[in-house]
């Protein structure tokens, strides 16, 4: 069970981990909170739920998903160290991560549409990549702009960009959908994305290592 919940965590992470590249190059964020929820039809396990919070500051990031059970993961993404903590609270532990780097030495599902965007292109340095827009629509009473994205292995997704935040308040693409409410701008605590007092360090070395034994 406990190697579950961990497997858990380093896919999370996965997702995310690039985003903290492209966030630590942007120059200014609306500060904001909001409740997040993502489902998923990906892969041979059927329909998948899961629901967190999202908080949003002028120097990091943090995501929490609720999945099954008590299994939980949390996310802090530093900008200026350029830094992904993965945390998993239930054995009070932690990963680190440094960009560049990937969990489990693969690459993870593509975070792209979970930034903020140039408003006038949200294709802006991503090449290959095309967007067309859709027009502003309402999601969530925020006043979002609609864009139909085209990346280049010919995936299309769709994005419903925040016009203030300048970042997705809805995505749905891939057999997956996210989507954020309950929307409050300001600056979050500062202690969500510190590490809590308690937490150890895991070393990622000796845990692959169990992993793969020599033969």
């Amino acid at each position: 069970m406990k190697f579950r919940i961990r497997n858990a965590a380093l896919v999370f992470g996965a997702m995310l981990f690039s985003a903290s590249c492209l966030l630590a190059q942007v120059p200014q964020l609306t500060p904001f909170s909001a409740d997040m929820e993502m489902s998923s039809t990906r892969g041979d396990r059927g329909p998948r739920d899961m629901t967190g919070k999202m908080y949003v500051g002028h120097g990091a990031m943090r995501m929490e998903m609720q999945g099954e059970g008590p299994r939980q993961s949390v996310v802090i993404t530093t900008f200026a160290t350029r830094t992904v903590d993965i945390l998993l609270p239930q054995q009070q532990m932690y990963i680190e991560h440094k960009a560049g780097d990937m969990p489990m030495g693969r690459r993870g599902p593509s975070p792209s549409d979970l930034k903020p965007y140039d408003p006038k292109n949200p294709c802006a340095n991503e090449e290959g990549t095309t967007c067309k827009n859709l027009g502003p629509e309402t999601v969530n009473g925020r006043t979002c702009d609609h864009w139909q994205i085209t990346h280049k292995d010919g995936k299309v997704a769709d994005v419903w960009i925040d016009q203030k935040l300048h970042f997705p308040i809805k995505t749905v693409g891939d057999g997956t959908t996210w989507e954020l409410t309950n929307i409050k701008e300001g600056e979050p605590d500062a202690s969500l994305f510190q590490i809590p007092a308690g937490y150890h360090k895991m070393d990622m070395g000796g845990m692959m290592q169990g992993m793969h034994p020599q033969q």
